[in-house]
């Protein structure tokens, strides 16, 4: 795979070309990828960046080919972490094969026009984007790192995973369509021993807040030191384990306890090779044994069972009617999502956030059949489509 032979190449690759002077601290959009008709992405250079020195880079992947918003996204971890952000103004949702293409030719004008850090690579993409910055890592396997934001893994990952060099950091709220995926998805690359971690925070199917980007550029800083790429000094160490301990502390003021059990728990697999942390293995053991907690999580599983419930009557009865869209019956779909919502709606707030994920699902279901790149939708089912994102979300 050409993907595969650039990011492979990338360790002996030297500055080929005369790089182009862009200005540090600035959203440069729409820069033209050579060798391409009109491929374009969207750059950011840190304040603190040297042409004659070796950068890290971040490549980013959003899922509607936005590169100004994706690269807008990390400008803040771009200032405290030195990396040179890049994201494709082509990449999309669509079939893997021409997203792979659009990549190598991107990394290819990239790694020829400047010097990068081969030790800090790093991918990360939103929502489908994160599904092909997956696939792209796993084709490369010499990554340090992924961030995934709002999705798993792609359908294009092998079922058997060999062992994997780069580290993955999730991101996702918890009324995010994908909450539950990536829940599963942390157990998953733990079982096959890949190192990751799962930042959630409260909201939905979005980018997420600078904050929880930060946290993954520390977590993939620490876990790279770990590796014995050496990136951080002590006193650097000693630093991030206490600013991480003093914000799980801090947590535990607010009401979400499974959310500060997540960052004790972060904080034990991380550090825990590093410092002795008997104390707050301890306080963990202590936390999950409260009432409170095993409410929290006893209501979180079963708000995920009736999830997938509802999922799967949502989806049996939309790819009925999308294949038939003239039988259509959106009556059943007013029924059925008032249904949902009045027993939903005043819940507590774990049902209070599936039904946001339900919603949010189906609509993004009806909204993806119209993708050209991927669907050929009759006009009939086109409009059906629109009819059942209307209803499911007027505004």
């Amino acid at each position: 795979m050409r993907l595969t032979y650039y990011i492979f190449l990338l360790g002996f690759i030297s500055q080929l070309g005369a790089q182009q002077a862009f200005k540090p601290g600035k959203v440069i959009d729409s820069i033209p990828v050579s060798n391409t008709a009109n491929e374009t992405f969207a750059l950011y250079l840190p304040t603190s960046f040297e042409p004659s020195n070796e950068s890290p880079i971040l490549f980013i992947f959003d899922p509607g080919g936005r590169g100004r918003i994706g690269v807008e996204t990390f400008i803040e971890a771009s200032e405290s972490y030195g990396h040179i952000l890049v994201c494709s103004n082509d990449s999309r949702n669509a079939p893997y094969e021409r997203n792979f293409n659009i990549a190598a030719n991107l990394f290819d004008h990239i790694f020829s026009r400047f010097t990068i850090d081969k030790n800090q690579m790093v991918l990360a993409g939103f929502s489908g984007g994160s599904r092909l910055a997956w696939a792209i890592a796993l084709a490369a396997g010499n990554l340090t790192g992924v961030i995934a934001c709002g999705a798993g893994v792609s359908e294009a990952s092998p079922a058997i995973l060999q062992k994997q060099e780069f580290s993955y950091a999730g991101i996702c709220g918890n009324s995010d369509m994908n909450f539950g995926e990536m829940l599963d998805v942390k157990t998953y690359l733990t079982n096959k021993k890949i190192s990751n971690t799962l930042f959630t925070f409260d909201g939905g199917h979005d980018w997420p807040p600078a904050a929880e980007i930060n946290r993954a550029f520390e977590w993939l800083a620490i876990e790279s030191h770990i590796k014995g790429k050496k990136v951080k000094t002590e006193e650097e160490l000693q630093k991030s384990f206490r600013l991480t301990y003093e914000f799980a502390k801090k947590s535990e003021a607010d009401a979400d306890i499974l959310k500060v059990a997540e960052h004790y728990e972060r904080i034990l697999s991380t550090y825990g090779s590093i410092y002795k942390l008997d104390t707050i293995s301890s306080h963990l053991n202590l936390l999950k044994k409260e009432s409170a907690y095993k409410r929290a999580l006893k209501s979180r599983t079963k708000a995920l069972a009736e999830e997938k419930e509802w999922t799967r009557i949502f989806y049996e009865r939309f790819n009925s009617d999308y294949n038939q869209p003239q039988n259509a019956d959106m009556a059943w779909w007013n029924k059925k999502l008032t249904q949902l919502n009045d027993k939903y709606a005043n819940a507590e707030i774990e049902y209070q956030r599936m039904l946001e994920r339900v919603q949010f699902n189906l609509f993004a279901i009806a909204y993806s059949r119209n993708n050209p790149l991927i669907y050929k939708s009759s006009e009939e089912q086109k409009k059906f489509c629109i009819a059942l994102g209307k209803l499911v979300s007027p505004n």
